[in-house]
């Protein structure tokens, strides 16, 4: 049986060493061929065997190893606002009556070591079981030899509450000082991290939000019509063949084909166009879209999960549950990081105390660089960065398939534009006719019985001149040679050989009893936007080259039009292949845009295939990034997002790497050595920075929420 691949959500994760600890314990088992977990979307993405291995078991395995799968509707909550709170003012007041004798405060029993640390423990103990998660996780982790940063945070904290613990049994049974307890170091840690955890999983959070919007607009309720009787049920009772009511103001509530009645829809919400759409019977309508004024009916066809606006909250989700190629450095980096902090916040430790500085001072020294090393910021750097990037490109229509392909489209410095359908409209119309308007009504008779799209294009433009057709017959057409047929006595022949000259243009003759009466010109438009298109390409850098089936004239009249220089004209789907190969060869990385089963193959073979939203499911089904509506601005904004996004990723790389270059070694002891004064709460200090690094990478990837090209 094939392979199966599916993207579970989780709790518990907070860094990237929960990552490799979850992918590490799924990797090891048989019958899983590949896992990426996201900590940062708290994904995790299985693909796995399932005669060797089936999902209930892949379940057990995640919620032994610390992150139980959550059920698909269920917010994942892992900081509990509460909690924090206690702990905030617990820790608070515990610090200001541990330190308050050291800047000449009166605290009660400071003169007293018994009771005076008594009162710190009974403090501590509180928070330490509030934030209980963190040994729960991160001691079973470190035994496991799969320390995270649960692990940490754990140790540090829980150093300095044992060595405490030690100092209070010294000041109840051997009349110890009680000078250098840790309770407020133990508590306040544990704290300052629960509170910079929270704050950076409600900003990631904030990056969810084109997701949680686009969902937001299924509607709960419709009115349908059973039984002959139009009711109002719960969404989750629509069934497909169902007859919907809609009204003005009111959201679609499924896919389907409207019955009867004409409306204009607000479709912006799935393809970014602001321009309502005019829907009538026989038109298709989407789930979230809104009815702006009239009433009409349809038959529901797809719900629920099948449903377009699904479909893109799926694709969204998905990129997000992937990873991208400059992630993997980082990963490989979080693997190793945890247990090289841990052998230096030890071996700093030693050193230390065997220079002579006493435990406490030691211990501080080994608890700071604990707590200080966390590689969370360098865990989310890429992450929040993905899905900020897709979520905004969504709201233009711009979809992308997964991490990889919003950060190759950052790379491209060459694309490929197939002429028909994406320069221009794919649809021909007659320019203009030459001859006796008379035979005006023979030809449209005669291109009525036509299925050639020229001969519809004839037909569209006798209709725009209110021509009525005239009667025919001894109809018939000939491959190559066109249409033959008899009216009011006379024989005529159309397009004869359907020839396109060397400007581009098809010219299609009336033969009336062998005598030319008529000629159409015609021509597949050029889209107004095709030219700037090239433009914007341009100015970033990008070539851009021109591959199609069509002949070296119609080709090279839109390649002047639009500026390109670079064509292939006459090519089949193995010749766009080669195209886009021999730029690889080249070194540049390609994007192949189209929208036809023609396109299909050279949009797999492209380092980023990009399929206009109008094209074939197959092309849609073989491409890396999908175009929701015709825009052709979308294709430069498609590069615009993939180059701020890959930016804004090394920008937070940069700030997670830069954090732990400095801050180590001044938790390390870096100060003492240059003579500076020593910080008695140095592991506060660590707590609070660590928690700052987070912030400032989570903050960083969130500015590209204000980021949208100016065309």
């Amino acid at each position: 049986m094939a392979s199966e691949r599916k993207v579970l959500k989780v709790s518990g994760m907070s860094c990237a060493a929960c990552s490799a600890r979850i992918e590490k314990s799924l990797s090891s088992h048989d019958g899983i061929t590949l896992v990426e977990a996201i900590f940062s979307s708290n994904m995790v993405t299985v693909e796995y065997d399932p005669d060797v291995i089936t999902l209930d078991e892949i379940k057990r395995i995640l919620a032994k190893t610390g992150y139980p799968v959550a059920e698909k509707e269920q917010i994942v909550k892992t900081w509990n606002l509460r909690d924090i709170a206690i702990c905030a003012v617990i820790s608070v007041t515990l610090a200001v009556y541990a330190m308050g004798p050291m800047f000449g405060l009166e605290v009660p029993f400071c003169d007293d070591p018994k009771i005076y640390s008594i009162i710190q423990l009974a403090l501590a103990a509180p928070v330490l079981w509030l934030c209980r998660k963190f040994f729960l996780k991160g001691i079973p982790a470190l035994f496991e030899l799969s320390p995270t940063m649960d692990t940490l945070v754990s140790m540090g904290s829980g150093c300095a509450f044992v060595y405490s613990l030690y100092l209070t049994a010294e000041a109840w049974f051997m009349d110890g000082s009680a000078m250098d307890l840790c309770y407020d170091s133990a508590a306040m840690i544990l704290t300052l991290i629960s509170v910079g955890k929270y704050l950076e999983y409600s900003s990631r959070l904030k990056a969810d939000d084109a997701v949680n919007q686009l969902l937001e607009m299924i509607p709960s309720e419709t009115s349908v019509i059973r039984d002959g009787k139009e009711v109002r049920i719960r969404i989750e009772e629509l069934a497909v063949g169902d007859t919907v009511v809609i009204r003005p103001g009111e959201r679609i509530p499924a896919d389907g084909t409207v019955a009867d009645g004409r409306s204009s829809i607000d479709e912006s919400m799935l393809t970014g166009e602001s321009v309502p759409v005019v829907k009538e019977a026989g038109g298709t309508v989407y789930t979230g879209t809104v009815n702006i004024d009239g009433s009409f009916t349809f038959t529901v066809e797809r719900v629920g999960g099948e449903t377009m606006i699904s479909e893109i909250a799926a694709m969204m989700e998905e990129a997000k549950a992937t990873k991208a190629p400059v992630a993997r450095m980082a990963d490989k980096v979080a693997a190793y990081f945890v247990p090289t902090v841990i052998s230096i916040a030890v071996v700093c430790g030693l050193l230390w105390f065997l220079s002579g500085k006493d435990v406490a001072f030691s211990l501080r020294i080994l608890i700071s660089v604990l707590v200080i090393s966390c590689p969370c910021a360098l865990g989310l750097a890429t992450p929040l960065a993905i899905t900020v990037g897709s979520g905004k490109a969504a709201e233009h229509g711009i979809l992308f398939r997964d991490a990889a392909s919003l950060e190759m489209s950052g790379r491209i410095d060459s694309v490929i534009v197939d002429k028909t359908g994406t320069l221009t409209f794919g649809k021909p119309t007659v320019v203009s006719y030459t001859g006796d308007a008379s035979y005006l009504a023979h030809a449209m008779a005669g291109e009525m019985r036509s299925e050639h799209p020229l001969g519809k294009a004839i037909v569209e433009y006798c209709e725009g001149q209110s021509i009525q057709p005239s009667e025919i017959v001894d109809f018939s057409y000939e491959v190559g040679k066109g249409i033959m047929f008899s009216s009011e006595g006379r024989a005529f022949v159309m397009g004869s050989s359907y020839a396109e000259s060397e400007d581009g243009m098809t010219h299609i003759s009336i033969t009336a009893d062998g005598e030319v009466v008529g000629e159409f010109t015609l021509t597949d438009g050029i889209r107004p936007e095709s030219k700037r298109l090239v433009e914007l390409l341009s100015e970033r850098d990008v070539d851009v080259m021109m591959v199609s089936g069509d002949s070296e004239g119609a080709v090279s009249s839109v390649a002047r039009e639009c500026g390109i220089t670079q064509t292939v004209s006459k090519a089949l789907p193995a010749d766009k292949v080669t195209a886009v190969k021999r730029l690889q060869a080249k070194g540049h990385d390609v994007m192949m845009v189209g929208d036809g089963i023609n396109d299909s193959p050279a949009l797999t073979q492209a380092d980023v295939g990009v399929a206009m939203g109008s094209g074939t499911n197959i092309a849609l089904s073989t491409s890396d990034v999908v175009l929701l509506n015709n825009d052709l601005y979308n294709i430069p904004r498609t590069v615009d997002y993939g180059r701020k996004t890959l930016g804004n990723i090394k920008q937070n790389l940069f700030l997670a790497f830069v954090y732990n270059a400095i801050c180590i070694p001044i938790a390390a002891g870096l100060p003492y050595l240059l003579g500076m004064a020593e910080f008695t709460h140095m592991p506060m200090l660590a707590a609070a920075a660590m928690s700052l690094s987070s912030l400032s990478v989570v903050t960083n990837a969130l500015r590209l929420r204000r980021y949208d090209p100016e065309y």
